[in-house]
């Protein structure tokens, strides 16, 4: 099946079995090559939660990268939105100077080491594409 790659999409996916979101300690920040893991770009957001959350109930994770921009604690196989509380609000962006670049077709094994998998055209995003963020802020 083919379709349009998401606008998301930062670093390999959190498995190597399918594409997926990936957060916290996965976003290591460092590619490291030839093509063996695809983790060095991320986006920090301070208390990055999966849905609307309080003071009390801070996540560790405050990295995402990976295909899929969702924030559940496990992997994930689509976008979903993201909550975060901290005032101020504000996003990192961290872009290492290497990307993880496989031929394709890539194998399963192997996702979590390649940026450019095809299946990307499956709702996912290349993990060289980058990002457009949409947010919002409520009131509290």
């Amino acid at each position: 099946t083919t379709g349009i790659a998401s606008s998301y999409g930062v670093g390999a996916s959190s498995l190597a079995p399918a594409q997926t979101a990936a957060i916290g300690v996965l976003c290591t920040g460092i590619t490291t090559q030839p093509a063996a893991a695809g983790y060095g770009d991320y986006l920090e957001i301070a208390n990055l939660q999966p849905s609307i959350g309080t003071a009390g109930s801070v996540v560790t994770g405050t990295r995402i990268c990976g295909a899929f921009f969702n924030a559940a604690a496990t992997p994930q196989t689509t976008h979903a939105t993201a909550c975060s509380f901290a005032i101020p609000f504000k996003v990192g962006v961290h872009f290492d100077e290497e990307e993880s670049i496989k031929a394709s077709p890539i194998a399963s094994p192997d996702l979590m080491k390649a940026e450019n998998d095809p299946a990307a055209t499956k709702g996912a995003g290349y993990g060289y594409s980058g990002f457009y963020l949409n947010y919002w802020q409520n009131a509290c």
